[in-house]
């Protein structure tokens, strides 16, 4: 039976342990709290540094005494606690207070820098368009510089062969003028020889071909040049007259070409000049406006360059702003525990001894009472079980 005793007695004192266990002492907790923010250095105390060591000696002994109980020593030393701790809740303020000027400070600068990409953005988009009109602008002066180089090819061309196409002119013009001469003009008469009709007009045709005769000219005027003068019809003449026309005719129109030939020669020197003028200025054209294509893509170049810059500026403004904000928060979090301390300190300063009513305290010893009977009557009726 003696197992049977241990378990009650043990049932017993368990739940007394437990509930002494769960008493919290609010005072002591509070001078935990206001030593080790005291202990605290960066809690700052008058120097030397041996107050500190005072105070923190001094506190339980003085925050532990009712106001009303304390010595008129421990009166002074709780003043200078207090001043120490509101001195420390000032200092927290001044860091909070100095924390968000610093944050206000690096808001601002982000807000600037912010502001400065978007513009920068704004002055690159407006820079695109002038980069992609000076493309539109080369690529038109480059096509009218194309233009006016065959142009001017082509009148150099014509300076270059006039004197040999001159020269080919007088030689067309001497044999047209031979057949003419010396063929059309005998069978016309009718004065040739008839056994060099046939011969003569082998000649004749083929000038008349090279003049671009009308066919049925060309198929009319042999049959009529064969005839003599007196045999000849109407129709027949008419042929013999329209050969007669087209070889004055283009005899004409060569020696006009021979005759004016250094008119012709110098309109085409001089389109040749005024081909190579224009030429030069579509040129002189096309120069300039690489040239500002050209600058244009190199401001674009830089003013990338720069918004890169910018957006790297912003990131580095953005993070000091999250760190000046969190810097903001540890310090009000540290003014809040601050303020803590300092009312858990006035209350500590301030609260005043209680003396228990009768009824209170008869209760309890009552208890306590209760309590010792039924500790003797366990013991007493384990024992003669035991």
């Amino acid at each position: 039976m003696a197992p049977i005793s241990t378990k009650r007695a043990r049932a017993q004192v368990a739940p007394s342990e437990a509930k002494k266990a769960r008493v919290v002492d609010p005072v002591a907790e509070k001078v935990d709290l206001i030593s080790k923010t005291i202990a605290d250095p960066s809690c700052q105390v008058p120097a030397p540094e041996s107050h500190r060591e005072m105070l923190l000696l001094s506190i339980p002994h003085i925050l532990t005494v009712p106001s009303d109980e304390r010595h008129e020593f421990q009166v002074q030393i709780a003043q200078m606690v207090g001043k120490v701790l509101n001195d420390h809740v000032a200092d927290w303020e001044k860091q909070v207070s100095d924390s968000n000027a610093n944050a206000a400070v690096s808001a601002e600068k982000d807000a600037e820098t912010m502001k400065a990409v978007e513009t920068s953005a704004s002055t690159i988009d407006a820079k695109e368009g002038v980069v992609e009109k000076c493309k539109g602008v080369v690529n038109e002066d480059s096509e009218a510089a194309n233009v006016a180089e065959e142009a001017w090819k082509f009148a150099t061309k014509e300076v270059a062969e006039f004197d040999d196409e001159l020269q080919q002119t007088i030689v067309k013009k001497d044999q047209c003028s031979s057949v003419f001469n010396e063929c059309f003009i005998p069978l016309k008469s009718g004065e040739g020889d008839s056994k060099d009709v046939k011969g003569l007009l082998k000649r004749i045709e083929p000038m008349l071909k090279k003049l671009s005769t009308e066919a049925s000219l060309l198929s009319a005027v042999a049959p009529a040049l064969k005839k003599a003068p007196a045999e000849r019809g109407p129709f027949d003449t008419m042929a013999v007259e329209g050969t007669e026309g087209v070889f004055t005719k283009h005899l004409g129109e060569l020696q006009e070409q021979i005759d004016k030939a250094d008119v012709f020669k110098a309109e085409k020197v001089s389109a040749e000049a005024a081909s190579q003028e224009a030429l030069n200025a579509a040129t002189g054209k096309r120069t300039t406006s690489e040239g500002a294509l050209k600058t244009a893509e190199e401001e674009l170049a830089s003013l990338e360059a720069k918004h890169k810059e910018l957006y790297n500026d912003v990131c580095s403004t953005g993070e000091a702003l999250d760190a000046a904000r969190a810097v903001v928060a540890i310090k009000e979090g540290g003014l809040a525990q601050a303020k803590e301390v300092l009312t858990a300190f006035t209350e500590l300063l301030e609260r005043q001894s209680t003396v228990p009513e009768p009824a209170a305290e008869e209760a309890s010893m009552v208890e306590d009472k209760l309590q010792a009977c039924g500790d003797v009557t366990e013991v007493s009726m384990v024992e003669p079980v035991a």
